[in-house]
């Protein structure tokens, strides 16, 4: 079992594996937009722990910083173990989205969710749908 699997309430068989490497994982810390190699096998935990910004006894950063993948062309955001979102996650995740956008490639027709529940299955649903990413660039450019 992964360190982090209890604090996500997921356990971590190929199904999952074989989402990480469909998906490419990114975060903003410290106002500064990180993407992860595309193909990884495994969780932001991971990743954040692989990077040295977490440790198994300290990963408050986990709660505190937007995060989210790209999957499928689209784009989803949210914080904590437990995929929240609010309004202030959506206030930083809508200030990098122009930045996002640009440097993973994503078409003006990609989509944007935010946050994650679990259904019965404990399959991950997307809480929010925002709109076109072209929705939002409009605003900004």
């Amino acid at each position: 079992m992964d360190k982090f699997e209890k604090k996500y309430g997921i356990i971590e068989n190929e199904e999952i594996k074989k989402h990480h490497l469909s998906r490419r994982m990114w975060c903003i810390i410290d106002n500064k937009v990180h993407i992860a190699e595309p193909n990884l096998p495994y969780t932001h935990a991971v990743w954040f722990e692989k990077q040295g910004w977490i440790s198994e006894d300290n990963d408050k950063l986990m709660s505190i910083a937007v995060r989210g993948t790209v999957h499928e062309g689209n784009i989803y955001f949210y914080s904590g173990y437990d995929f929240i979102i609010n309004k202030e996650i959506e206030s930083i995740f809508f200030q990098y989205l122009k930045q996002l956008v640009s440097q993973l490639g994503l078409s003006s027709d990609a989509e944007v969710y935010g946050g994650f529940r679990k259904d019965l299955q404990g399959k991950l649903i997307p809480v929010k749908f925002y709109g076109k990413v072209e929705k939002f660039l409009e605003n900004s450019l």
